[in-house]
């Protein structure tokens, strides 16, 4: 399986698996860690993340993976989209459909995310254009917050103690999973030379802003206690709003995010696609459809919140692994061993 993208196209489909599912629960997972030096961590994570896209665009050529590295990211991406598919569940059952089972719930939106996975490789690619002016709406509703917001609660700043800001850095991390997209799909991106510097800083600005707007309004709209006590801040937010041509903005916004989260899926199964079909496979649909019933399977047989809760605690820790440490030491290595994508290529 092969494909071809366009710089736009690259950091649109990064975009969309770096927010995802996880935006509407990372501001309560950072600011319980961080505290009210969330903003300040968070930053300095997104710095790191700027110098990470930046090596990865200078050294990309380096990044190849062996049949063991191949299966460790398409186990951690199998098990990534578990995690999605299972927080989406529990947003839906306990925001829109507490009365309907489960298993509807998890196959319904599965059978569409499998259809538009065995869809041409161009819907993937450009079906998360779409969201985009819905995200726009999502800010001008979160603007309507500005008179509710105490930005004293920002304050004091550096007050907090060694431990939370350690704790904070891990989870600020959150943020910026699925970072290994941008390595994993250089290769396709028709372009002569590198991507210049500036369009690199461009994205992350976006990308850090946009979450950082999140964490800013979230800070300044609860007390710090009150936080801790709201799995997802911003539908709480935006369910304080009123407006006049929909009844409950909140869950306006709740479709939105499923939309997003179901493409984030299919871009994160697009990748496994590439990854696994690399080479031409008998049955694609077929492996494509046991590798949804497998999701499907296992999502509705551990599905809990006290799952859901360990794992919203603890994943942060494989996404570091697989998102930062991996690509680096993937990249070094084959550095050392002078081994280039085009050589293998040719190897191969």
């Amino acid at each position: 399986m092969t494909i071809q993208l366009t710089k736009l196209q690259l950091f649109l489909l990064m975009f969309v698996m770096q927010t995802g599912f996880v935006y509407i629960s990372y501001q309560n997972v950072l600011i319980s860690h961080g505290a009210r030096d969330s903003t300040i961590q968070f930053l300095i994570i997104a710095f790191v993340f700027f110098l990470q896209i930046l090596f990865f665009e200078r050294m990309h050529q380096y990044f190849i993976l062996n049949r063991f590295t191949k299966t460790l990211y398409l186990i951690y991406w199998f098990f990534y989209i578990i995690v999605i598919v299972l927080y989406i569940t529990y947003v839906l059952t306990s925001w829109v459909f507490p009365n309907t089972p489960n298993s509807v719930l998890i196959s319904l939106f599965l059978f569409v995310c499998f259809y538009a996975s065995v869809s041409r490789p161009e819907t993937a690619i450009n079906i998360g254009v779409v969201l985009l002016p819905m995200l726009v709406l999502f800010i001008l509703f979160m603007l309507r917050a500005i008179p509710n917001l105490h930005v004293t609660n920002l304050l004091p700043l550096f007050q907090e103690s060694k431990e939370s800001w350690m704790m904070g850095l891990i989870y600020a991390t959150y943020a910026f999973g699925g970072a290994e997209a941008f390595v994993m799909l250089r290769k396709y991106v028709v372009t002569s030379g590198r991507i210049n510097n500036k369009v690199l800083a461009i994205y992350s600005t976006v990308l850090t802003c946009f979450y950082l707007f999140s964490i800013l309004f979230t800070l300044m709209f609860f007390a710090l206690d009150e936080i801790k006590l709201i799995p997802e801040p911003i539908l709480y937010i935006l369910h304080s709003q009123e407006v006049t041509f929909v009844k409950r903005l909140d869950l306006f916004f709740i479709y939105i995010w499923l939309s997003w989260s179901l493409v984030a899926i299919v871009n994160y199964v697009l990748m496994m696609r590439l990854v696994y079909f690399e080479k031409k496979s008998k049955a694609p649909k077929l492996q494509v459809f046991i590798l949804f019933a497998g999701i499907g399977i296992i999502s509705t047989l551990i599905i809990r919140f006290s799952v859901l809760d360990f794992l919203k605690n603890y994943l942060v820790y494989l996404n570091i692994f697989f998102t930062f440490i991996l690509p680096f030491l993937i990249i070094i290595v084959n550095k050392i061993r002078g081994r280039t994508i085009s050589e293998s290529d040719t190897s191969a």
